[in-house]
């Protein structure tokens, strides 16, 4: 049975962030291994400012054929963790804003779709919010959308609620549009195990459907409400089996990539992915 073939058969499209190790162009074909039909990676490290937007022409170059030869429509970037364009250090923002302005060049010279960017945290988060759009709404992104993720609410990060996602959204112009965590939903506080219909419903009025462009498709070591951020295996944590079931059989979202971000991603994997495979058919027992 091709595990790709299966999902994309019933309009899901399921990746996971994958490693740039030996190289950027590696990338497609690591998660052509996985047999993902999208992919997520950094496109330099996650943990440092990214001072310069140079790549090698020879690497962009390649990772571009692998992309073809592999098959692999849907790519995502995920921006450095240290952004925070909420903070009262002047000096942590403009370098926030020089980090983003760096990789979306980036995305552009690779022709990846979407970078994902935590905006940051901040105490008055209505003037915070105000403040990144301003700014996100001044770039010219090219060919790359910019995706803000939600956030568990752990430490004043933003937006974590719903509203908020859609003051955001209803601010955004150009090509700003909104990656769901799932982890970070649930643990903010909407339960999407018992109450997933409701739920869905308030986001897709309030922000709605067409505004998703990328799901982070990760299980919760929290609990609902507890606003922490720690990923889990699927099915392994506190959103479960009939979390997923719920997700992954929900036809609203088909056709927006997911992407798996779940602890030691490339060893547990394939398992992730048979457990997602056995939810989508109803062959794995929910609760």
């Amino acid at each position: 049975m091709n595990i790709k073939s299966e999902f994309i058969k019933n309009e899901k499209i399921i990746g996971g962030h994958v490693s740039i190790s030996g190289g950027i162009y590696m990338a497609p074909e690591r998660a052509s291994q996985f047999c993902f039909s999208a992919f997520q990676i950094f496109v330099k490290n996650g943990r440092q400012w990214n001072t310069n937007n140079n790549l090698d022409n020879k690497d962009i170059l390649q990772f571009k054929e692998n992309i073809k030869k592999f098959d692999i429509k849907n790519t995502v970037a995920h921006a450095t963790y240290l952004i925070n364009l909420g903070s009262q250090n002047p000096e942590v923002v403009e370098k926030s804003k020089l980090d983003i302005k760096n990789e979306v060049k980036m995305c552009n010279d690779l022709g990846i779709n979407y970078l994902v960017i935590h905006p940051g945290s901040a105490e008055n988060h209505n003037n915070a919010i105000h403040n990144i759009m301003d700014f996100l709404n001044s770039l010219d992104t090219g060919d790359t959308s910019i995706l803000i993720e939600n956030s568990s609410g752990k430490g004043n990060t933003l937006p974590g609620s719903i509203d908020e996602m859609a003051s955001m959204m209803d601010m955004a112009k150009n090509r700003i549009y909104l990656c769901l965590d799932v982890c970070h939903f649930y643990a903010y506080g909407y339960d999407i195990t018992k109450n997933y219909n409701d739920v869905m419903s308030t986001l897709n009025d309030k922000v709605g459907y067409s505004k998703i462009k990328t799901i982070h498709l990760n299980d919760s070591k929290y609990k609902l409400g507890e606003k922490g951020d720690r990923h889990e295996n699927i099915g392994y944590g506190y959103i479960g089996d009939s979390g997923f079931y719920n997700i992954i059989n929900d036809n609203n979202l088909n056709n927006i990539p997911m992407i798996m971000e779940t602890p030691d991603g490339d060893e547990y994997y394939k398992a992730n992915l048979e457990r997602l495979l056995g939810l989508m058919g109803g062959n794995v027992e929910h609760k």
